[in-house]
């Protein structure tokens, strides 16, 4: 993946962060699993951008699980941001 655009709109210590990693329309947006963000995936699945609802500027470690098989971490530190991308491992039914 390319270098992600970082946008963090923090106020009196959180806020919304956003990462994007390409430009110009978006895909479908999907929910991520317990409702902590929002991410855009193409038609062929890939990851396009996430938004996270509330981040602290101090500190904070979220992650993100997204339908689509994407694992994607945030740290922040002084309101530097970190980001991880990995690929969920397909999980399977006990019979």
């Amino acid at each position: 993946m390319k270098k992600p655009q970082i946008s963090f709109r923090h106020f009196s210590g959180s806020g919304p962060l956003s990462i994007y990693w390409y430009e110009g329309a978006l895909g479908d947006a999907v929910e991520a699993r317990y409702g902590r963000g929002v991410a855009w995936l193409g038609p062929n699945g890939e990851l396009l951008g996430v938004e996270l609802d509330d981040v602290a500027y101090a500190a904070d470690d979220q992650t993100l699980e997204l339908p689509g098989g994407h694992l994607v971490r945030v740290r922040v530190a002084r309101g530097r941001v970190a980001v991880r991308v990995e690929r969920c491992p397909k999980r399977t039914r006990a019979a």
